[in-house]
């Protein structure tokens, strides 16, 4: 009971600190989304216009975008009340929306190890892991791949369980 109560502490606190350390670029995707159009963020959280370079599927797909982080958000909040189910679902379609969204694999990935699918878990750790190399940011990725091998370490040892023949306990009467 004590190991269960410690590894959701672990959970809960390598999910927090995850979060945190986003908040500055969720701030600025918050901004940027109340500017309606195509826009660009500078390195300062200045939204820059990009109307007239814009064509059709650009826009689409900002709108996507733009959908996904608002499915993502209500995804967040729910795992935050503890409806796992319920948040995988709003993530999935976020994700589906906007596969390069990070963020929304992370919190899904942390509800799902949560569920006890630890497999849909790792799946998606590694693909934000995959995301953040992709943009040279190697540190967060590193940061994650330990929460990989954690993961992958535990259906390690749940696979070996399960591999082992039960033993039985000694009639009473010897």
């Amino acid at each position: 009971m004590c190991k269960f109560i410690l590894k959701q502490l672990y959970l809960f606190s390598v999910f927090s600190s995850v979060i945190i350390a986003s908040l500055p670029l969720f701030q600025i995707a918050a901004n940027a989304q109340e500017e309606p159009g195509c826009f660009i963020l500078d390195s300062s959280g200045k939204v820059n216009r990009l109307d007239p370079l814009c064509k059709r599927d650009e826009q689409q797909n900002l709108r996507n975008i733009m959908k996904a982080q608002e499915l993502y958000k209500q995804g967040f909040d729910l795992a935050r009340q503890g409806q796992y189910k319920e948040s995988v679902e709003l993530l999935t379609q976020a994700i589906n929306l906007n596969p390069s969204f990070p963020e929304a694999h992370m919190v899904r990935a942390n509800a799902q190890t949560l569920l006890g699918n630890l497999q849909g878990a790792v799946e998606d750790f590694q693909k934000a892991i995959d995301i953040y190399r992709a943009r040279g940011q190697s540190q967060i990725a590193d940061m994650l791949l330990v929460r990989v091998n954690s993961l992958q370490n535990e259906i390690n040892d749940k696979q070996q369980d399960q591999g082992k023949p039960e033993v039985e306990d000694e009639p009473e009467g010897k």
